[in-house]
């Protein structure tokens, strides 16, 4: 091999190299967020079958409130979410959707520093509706 050659082999394997390795920790960035998207969705399915819904729905949405508060909060924001679908089948609401559109559009109301946040969320819902 000719030392004009060097070079330019050197350089490519120092590109494949580094081309490799983005596109091997991109994918171990993908699977890392999937990963926390589904333990998010199989912690709130677990709580809710857990929970064995029946006439005590208000109590268990109060600690689903409770528990789930930071998700609840952040997902109010946007009007959707696995969190506030399940709150609303506590509260027995009959259109989840429905429901996150009304959280996202009296947002400040349900989290305004003037909000007694100590109050639990379920509390805040039931008082606006």
């Amino acid at each position: 091999m000719n030392t004009s050659s060097r070079p330019i082999l050197s350089r490519t394997v120092v590109v494949s190299a580094l081309v490799l390795g983005l596109g091997v920790s991109s994918a171990a960035l993908a699977d890392r967020d999937d990963l926390i998207t589904t333990a998010s969705t199989a912690g709130t399915t677990a709580y809710i079958v857990g929970k064995n819904v029946d006439d005590n729905d208000f109590a268990q949405a109060q600690d689903f409130a409770d528990s789930q508060s930071v998700a609840l909060q952040r997902e109010a924001a946007t009007g959707e979410g696995e969190h506030i679908d399940s709150l609303a089948l506590l509260l027995g609401e009959q259109d989840p959707e429905a429901f996150g559109q009304w959280m996202q559009t009296h947002y400040a109301e349900l989290y305004s520093d003037g909000v007694d946040t100590k109050a639990n969320l379920a509390d805040r819902i039931v008082a606006m509706r």
